[in-house]
């Protein structure tokens, strides 16, 4: 077993299983001897939590150009509150979205200025993830999965902006994920389309050479 913290970053569009995911790999590492911390973007801290909130709600409407600057103050708090002091701990961080979504959500979905994210990005984040994962999954089921678990959990309100911006967008996050997945290293692309005991399965294989 190596004997160095990992931060690892699980993320896709919404409903293509990031947490269950996160959930199954932070069981098996544990299972490794591992101690390891779930978390998340945004909402990985107290101040995050009030974030979040103005974020996914569709009670607020925001402008685009807020949102992403809301993403980037949520993801240096997460770093410095909470990712990096945890890994300085001995622990293993997982955390359920990071910037490749503010890539795919913000700059390809929303349409914003690359530029403007590359400037922030710079300022908000002090150690980027040893490893991405980013599970890829047709934008239709995604989009009906993420529907059925606000309709189930009645966070339709709550929790619902971006699925109510619809398929098309959809398309445009998928893009932008497979963008990012081509661009930057260390990031893996997984096949959602599979159960997801395989899903786990391929992490857990390509994670064999971290651990």
């Amino acid at each position: 077993m190596k004997d160095y913290n990992l931060f690892i970053a699980v993320d896709g569009i919404d409903g293509c299983g990031k947490s269950t995911l996160s959930a199954g790999m932070a069981e098996k590492l544990d299972k490794l001897g591992r101690n390891v911390k779930l978390t998340r973007e945004p909402g990985g801290t107290d101040a995050g939590l009030l974030i979040r909130q103005l974020l996914v709600s569709k009670k607020y409407d925001l402008e685009p150009q807020s949102e992403l600057m809301l993403y980037c103050a949520d993801r240096l708090e997460h770093q410095t509150k909470l990712v990096i002091p945890v890994l300085e701990k001995g622990f293993d961080v997982i955390s359920d979205r990071f910037v490749s979504s503010t890539y795919a959500y913000q700059i390809f979905g929303r349409g914003l200025d690359k530029d403007l994210l590359d400037y922030l990005t710079g300022y908000s984040i002090r150690r980027m993830p040893d490893i991405t994962f980013i599970i890829e999954i047709d934008p239709e089921t995604a989009l009906e999965r993420a529907m059925s678990r606000l309709v189930r959990d009645k966070k339709v309100d709550e929790e619902g902006k971006f699925e109510a911006l619809g398929l098309e967008f959809f398309k445009k996050v998928a893009d932008g994920f497979d963008w990012y997945a081509g661009k930057f290293e260390n990031v893996w692309r997984i096949n959602g389309a599979q159960s997801p005991q395989a899903v786990l399965n391929d992490v857990m294989h390509i994670l064999d050479n971290f651990v």
